[in-house]
């Protein structure tokens, strides 16, 4: 490829790109918990955020969706300067779900998804019919029709979680930020989580981007990996791509081989959780 048209490539990513960062720092007490980080998020994709603790991948999902403010660099949200747009701009545009985030006391399932319309009602107004119609899409998108009048406190870790997300679908946002949402869940809910989740992007080209720790989660759920060390971007791409020995053991400091998984033939990360290889032989073994 020619300089020429590597460079109409690079402005045509560019234009496509619903997230843009440029040069992102973030300095707390002299230490660079991001350092210079430049990434671009495609819209209609999912895109992970992994690395160790300690990477700066939590700091930099704030920066990207408007709840943490750059030391230097340049974030742009759909061609505007993020910093220039005030707090109910972005919320129209863009949701975030936090890790573990607290249950108000004495809410049940609707009147939680309700606070997700504040970003597009005049202040100390009542809900209009498209506020009615958004909260009513929000709780059948996570099929918690039959639990809306139940107490928050009452439901499982994964019931609360598809609460959450429906409050953050109820904002109608372009984007979903979520940072760890899968922490505290047991397996099958996070299964059923990341496959809502999923359906939510193919269906309705929801933009994704979420910080996860389970690499192999990760293979099946992103499009799109930033990998991260010690507040750097280490590499972005495909998982197929980014997911190498290599690359993976120099982010996390471990041995991690990446191989072929046995039943499905697809990219498997395989992690030395002992130090050696006393039970490498055994996994996929079928003797």
């Amino acid at each position: 490829m020619t300089v020429a048209a590597m460079a109409v490539d690079t402005a045509e990513a560019r234009r496509a790109a619903i997230i843009e960062a440029t040069d992102v720092s973030v300095v707390f007490n002299g230490v660079a918990a991001v350092d210079r980080a430049s990434v671009a998020i495609h819209p209609g994709r999912i895109t992970a955020i992994c690395g160790a603790n300690g990477s700066g991948k939590s700091t930099l999902l704030k920066c990207l969706s408007g709840l943490e403010a750059p030391t230097g660099g340049d974030i742009r949200l759909a061609g505007q300067a993020l910093g220039g747009l005030s707090r109910r701009d972005i919320a129209r545009q863009v949701a975030v779900l936090g890790q573990n985030p607290e249950t108000p006391a004495g809410l049940n399932v609707e009147e939680l998804v309700e606070q997700g319309r504040y970003p597009h009602r005049p202040w100390l107004t009542r809900l209009r019919a498209n506020d009615r119609d958004a909260i009513e899409r929000a709780i059948a998108a996570v099929d918690l029709a039959d639990m809306r009048k139940r107490q928050l406190a009452s439901l499982s870790g994964g019931e609360r979680q598809r609460a959450w997300v429906a409050m953050a679908l109820a904002q109608e946002p372009q984007i979903l930020f979520l940072d760890e949402p899968t922490s505290f869940l047991d397996v099958r809910h996070q299964a059923e989580l990341l496959t809502l989740l999923r359906r939510l992007n193919r269906e309705d080209r929801l933009t994704i981007i979420a910080v996860l720790h389970d690499l192999n989660q990760v293979i099946e759920f992103a499009d799109d990996v930033i990998l991260m060390k010690k507040g750097q971007v280490l590499s972005t791409g495909a998982p197929a791509d980014i997911f190498t020995p290599q690359s993976l053991s120099h982010a996390f400091g471990c041995k991690v081989d990446v191989v072929a998984h046995p039943h499905t033939g697809r990219p498997f990360c395989l992690i030395d959780w002992v130090g050696d290889d006393r039970g490498r032989d055994r996994v996929g073994d079928d003797r």
